[in-house]
């Protein structure tokens, strides 16, 4: 594949994404607190290692889990590495019992090794998202007998653009540093319906901020591999436009148009991960830790507060012979855990999850991959007023990598 065709496919993957995003991309009910639901879908191999990655490197496609990563990809090899996921909601709680189907783009990377000196990547992906649906909510109106009812409905999200760099220093030790630009919107739309009067709230909150973060990898006597990463804590600025009207006794009209105005400003908290890995004959052990303090942020939130979020991640996986040009030795057979504490707690409550994963690596001719996993979820809990989440997921990535930067042998 030639090098026009890859900028191509990048450009269209760009505006594909950037349509995707205008639409509901989750179904959870919690996207309701903050600035939405984490995004739950992982590029390459990833996905199928219970969300391992910190001390892996990149042989089965992009790793975006350790901008260290990038020094490993195959000298001046460039890859574009993107793909989407499906997932299948079962929410359940005490008078609720409802299915969503969502979709959505997992990444877009862009991504190549200029002669073993440096590993640099261009990558575009969700950060967030934000789909809630709440019907038939009745309040009473302050200072009267009469009631009104209220449905509000919420979508958007928060995306990442951000620039990987890394070399190698010291022979096995690998640095990495990424600069992530987060940016997007969140729309809630909140209709009030009184006896005589029908009332719209429309508000568009705007967030925007950059984020830096930093990366180690380590390999020690070439069976042990060693990652650490640190994300270093941010601010996103906030905006609001807000349009309220009124429909009453057959009339039309606009109490409130206003663009621009200042909101609260939201803290991304420190994060710090450690990962170790090691191969064993075929078998590839991984396991991951993260933790991001995001009590200290000291924000507040009218469903719940902030608590510090642990996330623990196991996986393995096995391939007979990665460079045989038997075609089943090459395919890589996955499998993984993981347990995120969250980190929304409401009534003294975790909204904690519990995923199980497989996967599986399929080559395509001798350079890219294409990579599939399932994951079963299981989020929040059924006591007092919360929702569990049963959530079924689909992750489909396609990794194309081609030779550039390599001199004509003949004219």
């Amino acid at each position: 594949m030639n090098k026009s065709k890859y900028i191509i496919i990048f450009a269209m993957l760009f505006g594909v994404y950037s349509y995707s995003q205008t639409n509901s991309l989750t179904g959870s009910p919690y996207s309701l607190f903050g600035l939405g639901v984490e995004n739950n879908s992982n590029a390459g191999r990833n996905s199928g290692l219970g969300k391992t990655g910190i001390s892996l490197d990149t042989d089965y496609g992009i790793n975006l889990y350790n901008p260290a990563s990038f020094i490993s990809l195959k000298e001046n090899e460039i890859t574009l590495d993107f793909g989407g996921s499906i997932e299948f909601i079962n929410l359940t709680g005490n008078d609720l019992s409802e299915q969503n189907t969502t979709y959505n783009f997992t990444n877009i990377s862009f991504a190549f090794n200029r002669n073993n000196n440096y590993g640099i990547g261009l990558t575009l992906k969700p950060a967030t998202t934000v789909g809630y649906y709440l019907t038939g909510l009745e309040n009473n109106i302050e200072g009267s007998d009469e009631e009104f009812t209220s449905n509000i409905d919420g979508t958007g999200g928060l995306s990442e653009i951000r620039l990987d760099y890394a070399r190698t220093y010291f022979k096995n030790l690998n640095v990495g540093i990424k600069a992530s630009y987060l940016f997007g919107k969140i729309e809630e739309t909140e209709s009030i319906v009184t006896s005589n009067s029908y009332l719209e709230i429309f508000d568009t909150n705007y967030y925007s901020g950059a984020q830096v973060g930093l990366g180690l990898q380590y390999n020690l006597l070439d069976k042990h591999n060693f990652g650490l990463t640190v994300d270093l804590p941010t601010v996103l600025k906030g905006s609001k436009d807000q349009i309220i009207t009124k429909y009453s006794n057959a009339a039309f009209s606009t109490l409130e148009d206003t663009e621009g105005e200042s909101i609260d400003n939201f803290y991304l908290p420190l994060k710090i991960g450690f990962g170790y890995s090691t191969t064993f004959k075929n078998v590839l052990l991984t396991a991951d830790y993260n933790k991001s303090f995001w009590s200290s942020t000291d924000q507040s939130d009218s469903i719940g507060d902030y608590t510090d979020q642990n996330i623990y991640s196991f996986g393995a996986s096995y391939a007979a012979d990665p460079n045989s040009y038997k075609y089943w030795d090459r395919v890589d057979f996955r499998m993984g855990l993981n347990y995120n504490s969250g980190y929304l707690k409401v009534d003294d409550t975790n909204i904690d999850s519990y995923t199980a994963s497989l996967g599986i690596g399929l080559p395509i001719g001798r350079r890219s991959l294409l990579n599939i996993s399932y994951a079963l979820s299981k989020k929040g809990t059924t006591n007092s007023i919360l929702i569990q989440e049963y959530v079924n997921t689909i992750n489909i990535n396609l990794s194309l990598s081609d030779l550039w930067f390599q001199k004509r042998k003949f004219n």
